[in-house]
């Protein structure tokens, strides 16, 4: 939350390493996604956190926030997104999501957030 109440409560003009998009639905939020530059890089990204209410799931909303992020990285100079994902059997449908959009794993670190929860590691190179 703290990061999503950085990139909501900054001004326009002011530099701000979180970004945030949101996609709307006959103006109804569908959903966000929420990134920025990997600090200590030179052009890669963190997709820190993509959401979507239940009832937009499935109609386009996630797909349409991952392409005009990816659009935003390479604006922005990035070449590549890394994202961070847990290894347990409720994540699958995120890791498929993920990988429909050609994201790939790149590490798994075992027994990351606890015996038998393997922090994923997923990454996509973009140019």
């Amino acid at each position: 939350m703290e990061l999503l109440e950085l990139a909501v409560g900054a001004e326009p003009d002011e530099h701000v390493d979180y970004k945030l998009l949101v996609a709307e639905v006959d103006g109804a939020l569908a959903g966000y996604v929420l990134y920025g530059p990997t600090p200590m890089t030179e052009a890669t990204f963190d997709l820190y956190w993509i959401a979507s209410d239940p009832a937009f799931r499935g109609k386009g909303a996630g797909s349409r926030l991952v392409v005009a992020m990816e659009a935003e990285v390479l604006r922005r100079g990035g070449c590549q997104v890394r994202i961070e994902t847990s290894s347990l059997g409720e994540y699958a449908a995120t890791r498929a999501f993920y990988d429909r959009h050609r994201y790939h794993e790149a590490s798994r670190l075992p027994d990351f957030y606890k015996a038998g929860d393997d922090l994923v590691t997923l990454y996509k190179r973009l140019r």
